[in-house]
């Protein structure tokens, strides 16, 4: 968990220098309207992101799983008054990690090993967004491009070397790919600025990874990424939203 929130940290300061930026500009405009919304939910990638052990069923056969990563971002809304749509500025960072382990084949010379899988998604994502207000509540909808930073990291040690195991081949890859987004969510309106909800999202960016990113693992014959070197880093997105809107309600 620790480096889950390592993660987290970095991601909110980035977050915090977007916001530094929009308000900035901001305070230049006095008819602006938006709003800046917080979400933490999870993310749902496919099953190239399942990071943990994998779920068999009754035969032992191995069922197909999705991955779901931890998920913290922040939606910008920015226009002025009179627009039929603002600019959608948003943020959204997703980082898991999990070990498989392999009991190896003695008859092939196989030896067991354990594989530590980490990896993040990064989304920065431009459009329009338009919300519409209902009684004291807010719902929105908005889409547009993105640009995804995909990272992993896998590191192979053989358990039956000493207490914590000796360290084996590892790799790594680390690459962008352009896509696009598509969300909405609704929240309620508490007092003049505050409001909190939910939030969905969609998006979809196929991430091609270096071939060199794709290694096996040795002697063992694990494998990383051995199907493809091409993964989709979008997925679905549900979470919490809290955030604020500029200028006051009245």
């Amino acid at each position: 968990m620790s480096r889950i929130w390592s993660s987290a940290s970095r991601f909110v300061l980035t977050a915090l220098a977007v916001l530094g930026a929009l308000d900035a500009g901001r305070a230049s405009a006095a008819n602006a309207v938006g709003s800046v919304n917080f979400t933490l939910g999870s993310k749902r990638l496919t099953s190239d992101w399942y990071l943990s052990e994998p779920k068999t069923d009754g035969t032992g056969d191995t069922l197909s799983s999705r991955g779901s990563q931890p998920a913290l971002g922040v939606e910008i809304s920015w226009g002025r008054e009179g627009w039929p749509a603002l600019i959608a500025l948003d943020l959204l960072h997703s980082y898991d990690d999990g070990v498989q382990h392999y009991p190896g084949n003695p008859l092939f010379l196989i030896p067991p090993a354990n594989v530590r899988r980490r990896a993040r998604t990064l989304e920065l994502g431009l459009g329009v967004r338009r919300a519409w207000t209902v009684g004291g509540f807010s719902p929105y909808l908005g889409a547009g491009g993105s640009m995804v930073r995909a990272t992993f990291h896998y590191q192979m040690s053989d358990p039956s070397q000493g207490p914590y195991g000796a360290a084996g081949p590892a790799a790594a890859g680390r690459h962008f790919a352009l896509g696009y987004w598509v969300g909405g969510g609704i929240y309620r309106n508490i007092g003049h600025r505050l409001h909190l909800g939910l939030t969905g999202r969609y998006s979809k960016a196929q991430v091609e990874f270096p071939e060199w990113s794709r290694v096996s693992g040795g002697q063992g014959g694990y494998y990383f990424l051995a199907d493809s070197n091409k993964v989709d880093a979008g997925g679905r997105h549900i979470g919490l939203v809290v955030g604020w809107s500029f200028p006051s309600r009245k």
